[in-house]
């Protein structure tokens, strides 16, 4: 029997695209924040801040895009909230991206490459607007340790493109197991 996935007649609805999306999103945010949180207690390695993401985000829509340091800017209400909201909406804007190149197809026979040029693509996004605005500088290049600033982002969006590449082999053993294939 031929899913709506296999059919080459019957285009993915937008409906399907977003849940996929936000599937495949959430599991490989959250296999990202599981990795992290095993390094901080096995390596000792600071957490993301994510307060200082959710400040940015909310000075920017005061018009404030730059700052000369996020972490010296005066806290807003609710920017740990935004910062983690934040955070997971990007993995599922992130894996919205690759299934925009692969289609829905990609879940039914999943394949790290996809994953891997997201992740390594979307390392602009931190490097080029997020790290500017925030007063790092360009891919970090203003902070006391910039090596160190820019391993820490191409590790992250590598791990996170490991859990969208794990999360598509999830989706599709489970839709094999459920017959929804």
């Amino acid at each position: 029997m031929n899913s709506v996935l296999e059919s080459k007649r019957i285009k993915p609805s937008r409906v399907q695209f977003f849940i996929a999306a936000v599937v495949l999103g959430i599991f490989a945010t959250a296999f990202l924040d599981t990795i992290n949180y095993l390094q901080h207690v096995v390596f000792n390695k600071p957490l993301t801040r994510y307060e200082y993401i959710g400040r940015w985000v909310i000075y920017l829509t005061d018009g404030m895009f730059s700052h000369q340091s996020i972490k010296a800017a005066e806290p807003r209400a609710g920017e740990l909230l935004l910062g983690w909201i934040g955070h997971y909406g990007i993995g599922v804007a992130f894996a919205g991206l690759m299934l925009a190149f692969t289609g829905l197809r990609w879940i039914q026979a999943p394949s790290f490459l996809p994953a891997f040029i997201v992740g390594l693509a979307t390392c602009s996004i931190p490097f080029f607007i997020m790290y500017p605005g925030m007063g790092y500088g360009i891919a970090g290049l203003s902070t006391p340790t910039p090596t160190m600033i820019q391993s820490k982002v191409l590790l992250s969006h590598f791990i996170f493109s490991v859990g969208l590449y794990l999360a598509g082999w999830l989706v599709k053993k489970w839709l094999a197991k459920t017959g929804a294939r």
